[in-house]
């Protein structure tokens, strides 16, 4: 298979119409009703022959691009483009449930910031004597970004026919696989961190999520802010045991919960608070491509054995960076005569080093644990 990869760049688009191309933007009309028509929206609120317009110039762009001009591959890729970016950012966004985030240029290098404190000491002050001061000592330092990609196959005779099923789908697909590869790249650095750590940290890792590690982490954090409780299902359903729940009512050496505690559990299979810590599910699918070990069954995109402990109202030391907008490469496959279009989006994720112990971490080993892939 050949592939001929080519960057899209925004110099090449044409004006057509009442849409002015050639400054088109992710807030342009036509980039708003191609979003509406391939992701299945109410088309009514829109001026039907805007509508048309759209259709006609994709349909009039499929058949150039389905002829080798550059130009209309790059304009359509564009497009895409700019449906998809704002919606990877707001979800770059809500990722970082756990860190702080910030969009860099292109030009930029992510740069870690953190801080020590030094010579700190409780002490009287003596009679004739200065009292111990404490100092904070800040720096810098720079991390390494990773790539984070995605792509679809179409055939642009769809496109010049105004099929456009073909590239809703490839497009949906681009989207949920960039967003969980991006949190599994989040995850799998603040997993490593937080074991690697030299100095205080607060990491288990038993076969199943333990009560008595569990409990002594929450002890310990709570110290630093009110924490939440945060994994897949696999482990905070673990903690409904914890909480004495049962279903046997002749086992006399059962501790039973109240009415509402159990009602929570039927109702949601999990509890709401465990020992006044919040417990919250982090959504976690099914990577339909790729099946588990044994073969009966889909992987999940997240690693399912990670219980995070993280206190509220501090500032996190996990930071998360991303490095300019969304690119795009497209490639010809000249034996199916499609054409493969990759998206590429640069994250840079870093654990400030010496903060580590700030979020707490248990790991059930009956899970597979992350790693690079």
């Amino acid at each position: 298979m050949t592939r001929a990869f080519e960057f899209n760049s925004m110099n090449n688009i044409k004006n057509t119409g009442d849409f002015n191309i050639p400054n088109l933007k992710q807030t342009s009309p036509f980039v708003e009703i191609f979003s509406a028509i391939t992701r299945g929206k109410d088309m009514s609120r829109f001026d039907g022959k805007k509508v048309d317009q759209v259709y006609a110039r994709l349909k009039e762009l499929g058949e150039q691009a389905n002829n080798g001009f550059p130009n209309a591959k790059a304009e359509i890729n564009t497009i895409v483009r700019y449906d998809l970016e704002p919606k990877l950012n707001e979800f770059i966004q809500l990722a970082s449930f756990m860190g702080t985030y910030k969009n860099i240029g292109y030009d930029e290098q992510p740069m870690m910031r953190t801080h020590k404190h030094e010579s700190i000491r409780s002490n009287f002050q003596a009679s004739q004597g200065d009292p111990t001061f404490g100092t904070t000592e800040w720096r810098e330092y720079p991390i390494s970004t990773q790539t984070i990609s995605s792509g679809f196959a179409v055939n642009y005779r769809e496109i010049a026919s105004g099929n456009l099923d073909k590239v809703a789908e490839g497009m949906k697909q681009v989207e949920i696989d960039m967003m969980n590869k991006s949190v599994y790249y989040i995850i799998l650095k603040l997993y490593n961190a937080i074991k690697d750590a030299k100095g205080v940290k607060y990491f288990a890792e038993n076969s199943g999520i333990n009560k008595t590690a569990l409990d002594d982490i929450l002890k310990k954090v709570r110290r630093f802010g009110k924490p939440s409780i945060m994994g897949d299902f696999s482990v905070v359903s673990q903690l409904n045991d914890f909480a004495g729940f049962k279903a046997d009512p002749t086992d006399a050496k059962n501790t039973f919960l109240s009415e509402a505690v159990m009602n929570e559990i039927r109702q949601t299979g999990l509890l709401s608070t465990y020992k006044g810590s919040p417990v919250v599910e982090l959504m976690n699918s099914y990577n339909r491509n790729t099946l588990n070990d044994v073969g009966d069954n889909f992987k999940t995109y997240l690693p399912e054995g990670l219980l995070f402990v993280v206190p509220q109202g501090n500032v996190s030391p996990l930071q998360i960076f991303k490095r300019g907008g969304i690119t795009t490469m497209t490639g010809n496959d000249v034996v199916t005569g499609t054409e493969l279009t990759r998206f590429d989006m640069e994250l840079g994720v870093g654990v400030a080093e010496g903060r580590e112990y700030e979020i707490a971490l248990l790991s059930d080993t009956n899970f597979e644990l992350p790693e690079v892939k």
